[in-house]
């Protein structure tokens, strides 16, 4: 049994398809490739097979410009076309950066107060709770909102506000301010917080603030633009079966803000170089540097990791003694990953057309080979106990958000985890975890978040959270 509705990628893996086995590669950025390369290709390609992966985009920034740059595979595997630097994938979550930048900037133009209530924008909403919750809730998860979207919705810019303004209190799981909890609405609320406040079309608008000002002329929302130009499919599957296409194409409008740009690594490359120059790129201002400053402070603790915070569409942390700003993406058919270590002006961005399985080991190579930068070392694990009478009790309760419900009761003196009809026995791991072994697969963790009184209120994983229920 898993806790797939909380995993941050739920999509399974898929075959390869018979093209990558001739290792199909398009042309690097320039003649005079960095000495990473050879290793660089050698382990994109063996992760691609791995993973069964179509295909694969790569960009590198190193000392704040683009070093290298390159396509590997195809961008359809009906079609067997390769993918070239101008490929455009669809990013997933990545585009919550988009977003955050956008809103930062309206807030340094003084068109916004990210504190202030959302129905100060969307006055539609007034009266109601949700009404309340202030942008910097929406942008940093910590909202109490759900996150129930969906792939596919309704289409037309319109629909944007259609969704929005209709929105309702059935949106909370919990108190705003309590927890980080992922919320895929919560950014698209943002969006139109945006698109309200800026007088604008979000699409037109995040093209004004940012991605034109940025050089990323291709990088748009609009797929009857995309489908004009050099795109890459996604692509789905059963392991060990022939992957497929996604079909029908990917599409709801109203989600536009919490991860359906498209981009491609070369462009999305100098959002990073932007971003780690305090918002200076090619000489030109494009965000101000108080808009960068708040999209890079961290703000909400994220539990069972120390060392990290999340930010407005990042998470930023530490690695060693570098700085660390990340965010991955994930949608139908599609992976993204975007990793910065800005103060040395290093980015890597990866982004690939199947969805479930993303591309390992790219970050940690190019970071060791250009900056000495050693991978990150998990801390070692705690050992598995038997929860105490007090910790049981403490732990007792059902834990639900949406859709997705669980029960930790205790039975003859030891702790159970139920989830439908599973039941599986609890172990407890250091103070903030509780374990589960199912009969087949790895063991299943949770983190805890406790009350001032030692009880959990809270579940944990892969950044979304349960509340426990009175």
């Amino acid at each position: 049994m898993l806790l797939s509705p909380l995993r941050a990628r739920a999509a399974a893996p898929f075959a390869l398809t018979g093209l990558l086995a001739f290792g199909v590669l398009s042309g690097p950025l320039s003649a005079q490739a960095p000495a990473f390369a050879p290793r660089l290709d050698s382990l994109i390609t063996a992760e691609m097979a791995r993973t069964k992966t179509p295909g694969v985009q790569v960009a590198v920034v190193v000392d704040g410009k683009l070093a290298y740059a390159k396509g590997y595979g195809v961008a359809d595997i009906e079609t067997g076309r390769v993918v070239t630097n101008n490929t455009l994938f669809r990013v997933g979550s990545v585009t919550k950066m988009i977003t955050a930048a956008a809103l930062a900037q309206l807030e340094s133009d003084g068109k916004l107060d990210l504190q202030a209530p959302i129905s100060t924008y969307v006055k539609e909403i007034a009266g109601k709770r949700v009404a309340n919750v202030t942008t910097h809730q929406l942008l940093t998860h910590s909202a109490g909102w759900l996150d129930n979207a969906v792939a596919y919705g309704r289409m037309g810019e319109s629909a944007l506000g259609e969704v929005f303004t209709e929105i309702s209190d059935t949106m909370f799981f919990t108190q705003p301010g309590r927890v980080i909890s992922y919320s895929n609405p919560g950014y698209s609320m943002a969006g139109y917080v945006a698109e309200r406040a800026g007088n604008a079309r979000y699409a037109t608008l995040t093209e004004q603030l940012v991605l034109r000002k940025a050089g990323m002329r291709q990088s748009t929302f609009k797929p009857l633009e995309v489908m004009t130009t050099d795109f890459s499919q996604g692509h789905i599957g059963a392991p060990a079966n022939a992957g497929t296409v996604v079909r029908p194409f990917t599409e709801n409008t109203a989600q536009w803000a919490a991860g359906f740009l498209f981009s491609n690594t070369s462009e999305f490359a100098r959002f990073t170089m932007m971003l780690m120059d305090g918002g200076m790129l090619d000489g030109t201002r494009v965000l101000s540097a108080d808009a960068v400053q708040k999209m890079t402070t961290g703000y909400m603790a994220m539990p069972g990791n120390a060392t990290s915070k999340y930010a407005y569409g990042l998470t930023v942390g530490t690695r060693g003694a570098d700085r660390i700003w990340t965010h991955g993406g994930s949608i139908n058919g599609f992976d993204a990953s975007v990793v910065m270590f800005p103060d040395r002006k290093l980015s890597v961005i990866v982004f690939d057309n199947r969805s479930g399985s993303p591309i390992n080991g790219v970050v940690d190579l190019v970071a060791k080979e250009v900056a000495g930068i050693s991978p990150a070392t998990p801390p070692a694990a705690p050992a598995e106990r038997v929860a105490s009478a007090t910790e049981r009790a403490q732990a007792v309760g059902t834990f639900k958000q949406g859709r997705t419900e669980i029960t930790l009761f205790e039975e003859n003196g030891a702790l159970k985890f139920r989830q439908g009809a599973g039941v599986l026995p609890v172990t407890l791991a250091g103070d903030d975890r509780i374990v589960m072994s199912p009969p087949v697969g790895e063991k299943i963790s949770l983190v805890v978040v406790r009350g001032p009184d030692g009880r959990i209120e809270y579940l944990h994983q892969s950044l979304r959270s349960l509340a426990r229920q009175p």
